[in-house]
């Protein structure tokens, strides 16, 4: 395998060849775990007591479910060769997804904890003035 065929449109874009049993558990199990831990994360988010990291769990588990969910679709129907989804483009574009999704995470958790501190200083100042 070359690495002049990725800039190839046929590559992308042409029928595949079948996905191997080896890479079909490596993408399974790698979309599995996101999808799992999405909906771990979503079921156990009201149980955190700490309001930044229950915010940014729930966040973090949309996204991963979806992400998750969306990759496995693709395997699924890699496998079963279901013409349009099988292309090779759409992993390219899901993997995107993952990292774009993952820098907004951050971006977000950044944003959150700046806003929270801020909050929580504020609270502070007005509790200070009205216990005495």
């Amino acid at each position: 395998m070359y690495f002049a065929q990725f800039f190839n449109f046929d590559y992308w874009f042409a029928f595949p060849r079948p996905i191997s049993l080896t890479w079909m558990i490596i993408l399974l199990a790698v979309f599995g775990a996101l999808f799992i831990g999405g909906v771990l994360a979503l079921m156990l988010y009201p149980k955190i007591e700490n309001r930044w990291k229950r915010q940014v769990i729930r966040h973090s588990g949309r996204g991963a479910s979806w992400i998750g969910l969306c990759g496995a679709l693709l395997v699924f129907a890699r496998n079963e060769f279901i013409p349009v989804f099988m292309l090779r483009f759409w992993f390219v574009i899901v993997v995107v997804w993952l990292v774009v999704w993952a820098i907004q995470l951050y971006r977000y958790a950044q944003r959150r904890k700046e806003k929270l501190d801020e909050e929580t200083r504020a609270y502070q100042t007005k509790q200070k003035y009205l216990t005495h």
